[in-house]
C-alpha cells in the first residue's frame, strides 16, 4: 500500500513519487472557538479527512497540514489561536514554492476555514507561487465553497460556523470530540456595522444553531462533498 503523507517519505521516495506528476494537497485548518460542542480543531479535521479521501482516489501525496489560520474576530474567545494575515500568506508562499521547486505541478490547496481574510491569504500565496512557476496548475478552494450549496436544501438557509453542517459533518468523522451541549444565541450588529469582536454578538461562538445536527446527515454532506470535490479535481487537472 502506497504512502499518501509527504513526511512519511525518505527523501527518494519523494523524489520517484515527484517524478510520477502526482496531486499534492496542503490542507489548511484554524485553532478557534466552535461553540460548547464542537473542538477547536474542527476547521481542521474536514478538510484532513477530504485529503486523504481524495488521495486514496488519486494516488495523491497529502503535505503536512497547517493548522493555524487567520481568525482574528474569533480570538476573545479562550482556546482560539489566530495568525497575522501576512504569517499566513508568507507560510502558504514558501510551503507551495518549495514543493514546486522540487518538481510538483499540481497542487490543491484545501482549506477548511472560509474567512475572507483567510482566503485572501492563502490566494495571494497562490498567485505570487504560480507567478513564478507558470506551468504550474494550483487549485484554492474552502470545502465550504461546496457545503453551504446545501443551504436551504438538506440544512437551514442560515446555516453557518458550527451549525448543522459543521456539527454533522464533525459528528461523522470524529464523533469522540462532539458534545451535545448545543448552546446558541446571536444579536444584531446593526445594519453595515463593522465587529471585529464576535464574541459581541455570538457569546457561545455558535454563529448558527446546530441542533438538527446528526451523524447520518453528516455523513452524506460528506460523501456529496466528497464526490463534487471529485468531479472538480478531474475537471481541472484531467486526472
Amino acid at each position: 500500500m502506497r504512502k499518501l503523507h509527504w513526511e512519511e517519505h525518505t527523501y527518494d521516495e519523494i523524489e520517484g513519487r515527484l517524478k510520477e506528476d502526482p496531486l499534492v494537497i496542503l490542507p489548511v485548518g484554524s485553532v478557534e472557538a466552535h461553540g460548547y460542542h464542537l473542538p477547536l480543531s474542527t476547521d481542521t479535521i474536514q478538510p484532513m479527512w477530504l485529503a486523504e479521501h481524495i488521495a486514496e482516489r488519486f494516488n495523491a501525496l497529502i503535505l503536512p497540514p497547517i493548522h493555524y489560520g487567520w481568525t482574528e474576530s474569533l480570538a476573545p474567545f479562550p482556546g482560539t489561536i489566530s495568525i497575522g494575515f501576512d504569517t499566513l500568506y508568507l507560510l502558504v508562499r514558501d510551503i507551495l514554492s518549495e514543493v514546486l521547486r522540487h518538481g510538483a505541478r499540481k497542487i490543491l490547496v484545501l482549506s477548511g476555514h472560509a474567512s475572507t481574510n483567510h482566503m485572501a491569504a492563502l490566494r495571494l500565496a497562490c498567485e505570487e507561487v504560480n507567478r513564478e512557476y507558470a506551468d504550474a496548475r494550483i487549485m484554492l478552494l474552502s470545502d465550504y465553497y461546496i457545503a453551504y450549496q446545501y443551504r436551504g436544501k438538506m440544512v437551514p438557509e442560515d446555516d453557518s460556523h458550527a451549525g448543522v453542517i459543521e456539527t454533522s459533518r464533525v459528528m461523522a468523522i470524529r464523533p469522540d470530540l462532539v458534545k451535545e451541549d448545543f448552546r446558541f444565541e446571536r444579536r444584531e450588529a446593526g445594519k453595515y456595522i463593522i465587529v471585529v469582536d464576535y464574541s459581541k454578538i455570538v457569546p457561545y461562538a455558535t454563529f448558527s444553531d446546530p441542533r438538527g445536527a446528526s451523524r447520518e446527515l453528516g455523513e452524506k454532506l460528506n460523501e456529496m462533498i466528497l464526490e463534487e470535490l471529485t468531479k472538480i479535481i478531474r475537471e481541472n487537472f484531467g486526472i
